[in-house]
């Protein structure tokens, strides 16, 4: 029976969720111009249940994208540059190893999606030591304009007899292995900083989520799926 009890609590909660996905992709497909009080109508579901509901999941996005999200790609970001400090000799993995620590440290940083309607998440510039601030930019800079994208300025490209010549920043290994041990303190700050605020905000989630999401009642009943 308390097996039963779980699996039914499972599903009513697998199906608020999949009411609050449906609802927010109804409102980015623009297919629904309805507010929550009208799309709870619609589906007849209760209104205040439903927005217990989308309260539990800001909370959720804010607790996943930090502990979660930004301390895995923080941890991917410093596994790369250490592969690349143990293989540096090994020139063809040096830009590879280089272009990856780049992107995952800089993901974070940058504006993500979360899953409500026009709600984004990124880590701020206070999680950034004062020290560190100028290769954080450099950092990003690179990302944005070089790594991630293929903006033509920052590479000032020349044609010709020779072929297309690169004489910007950022297109050659030299210009990164400088880099290298001021990234290296970068990334071991903010991971340190990122966990103590992971700590002080979340530890123990408990009490981050000690508001029950049975209250109203009835967000812990079955609304059935979307339809």
């Amino acid at each position: 029976m308390e097996y039963d009890a779980m699996e039914k609590q499972y599903l009513a909660n697998s199906n608020w969720r999949a009411h609050i996905a449906n609802y927010v992709e109804l409102k980015r497909q623009r297919k629904s111009n309805n507010s929550i009080k009208q799309y709870c109508k619609q589906q007849k579901i209760d209104c205040e249940a439903f927005k217990a509901w989308l309260k539990n999941i800001e909370k959720e996005d804010k607790y996943v994208s930090h502990v979660a999200f930004a301390t895995a790609y923080l941890n991917c970001a410093q596994h790369s540059l250490d592969l690349l400090k143990k293989y540096m000799k090994t020139s063809e993995l040096c830009m590879p190893l280089i272009r990856d620590s780049i992107v995952a440290y800089v993901a974070p940083f940058s504006k993500n999606d979360g899953r409500l309607t026009n709600t984004k998440w990124r880590l701020q510039e206070s999680f950034i030591p004062a020290s560190l601030k100028v290769i954080h930019e450099k950092i990003c800079h690179h990302r944005d304009q070089i790594v991630a994208h293929c903006d033509i300025a920052p590479r000032n490209p020349r044609v010709g007899t020779i072929g297309i010549t690169m004489k910007g920043a950022g297109y050659y290994w030299t210009d990164y292995q400088k880099l290298i041990p001021e990234f290296g303190k970068l990334i071991i700050a903010v991971q340190k900083n990122l966990k103590k605020y992971n700590q002080e905000t979340f530890a123990p989630k408990e009490i981050y989520f000690q508001d029950p999401i049975n209250s109203p009642k009835c967000a812990d009943e079955d609304p059935g799926p979307p339809s």
